[in-house]
C-alpha cells in the first residue's frame, strides 16, 4: 500500500468528523423551524459557515497531496494558487494520469473555494444565513462526491508507481 492511500484516507476521517458536525447542526436547523432570534441566526452562520470552510480546505489539502505525490509538482502558494490547483484536479495531467474529479465536482468545488474565501475575508455578520446555510448542504454533498472520485481515482491506479 502506498503511503498516500492512509495519508488521504486519514484527511477524509479529518473531514468526515466536521461535515458530520455540520449535518448535525443543518438538522437541527432543520427541525427548530425559521431562527428569529438575532443571536441565534448569528451563532448558527458562524457553525455553519466555519464548517463549511473547514470541510473545502480540507478537500484541498487532499488535492495538494495528490499534486505533489501523484504529479510529482506540486504548487507554489502564490496568487491564485487555489484555483490553479482545482483547476489541475479537473484536468488530466498529460502522460502521467487522467483527470482526478469531475467536471461536476469541480463546479461544486469551486463555489465552496469562492465561499471559503468570502468566509475568511468577511465578518460573520456580513454573511447571510441562508446563503451561508446553503453552500453548508453543499459542502456535505460536495465532500461526497469528492470522496469518491479521488478514491475511484487512487483504487483505478492513480497512485501506481509512487
Amino acid at each position: 500500500m502506498h503511503a498516500i492511500f492512509v495519508d488521504v484516507e486519514n484527511e477524509f476521517t479529518e473531514i468526515a468528523t466536521e461535515a458530520e458536525g455540520l449535518s448535525n447542526r443543518l438538522a437541527r436547523l432543520d427541525a427548530d423551524g425559521p431562527l428569529l432570534d438575532f443571536q441565534d441566526r448569528c451563532e448558527a452562520t458562524h457553525v455553519c459557515a466555519s464548517a463549511t470552510e473547514k470541510i473545502y480546505t480540507g478537500c484541498e489539502r487532499v488535492m495538494a497531496r495528490l499534486a505533489s505525490d501523484i504529479d510529482g509538482a506540486p504548487l507554489t502558494r502564490s496568487d491564485g494558487w487555489h484555483m490553479a490547483l482545482l483547476r489541475r484536479m479537473a484536468c488530466p495531467y498529460p502522460g502521467l494520469r487522467p483527470a482526478v474529479i469531475s467536471a461536476d465536482c469541480f463546479a461544486l468545488l469551486d463555489k465552496l473555494r469562492s465561499f471559503r474565501h468570502r468566509e475568511r475575508n468577511s465578518y460573520g455578520v456580513r454573511l447571510d444565513f441562508d446563503i451561508v446555510v446553503g453552500r453548508g448542504r453543499e459542502a456535505i454533498a460536495g465532500l461526497a462526491m469528492f470522496r469518491s472520485e479521488v478514491l475511484a481515482f487512487l483504487s483505478d491506479g492513480g497512485a501506481e508507481g509512487r
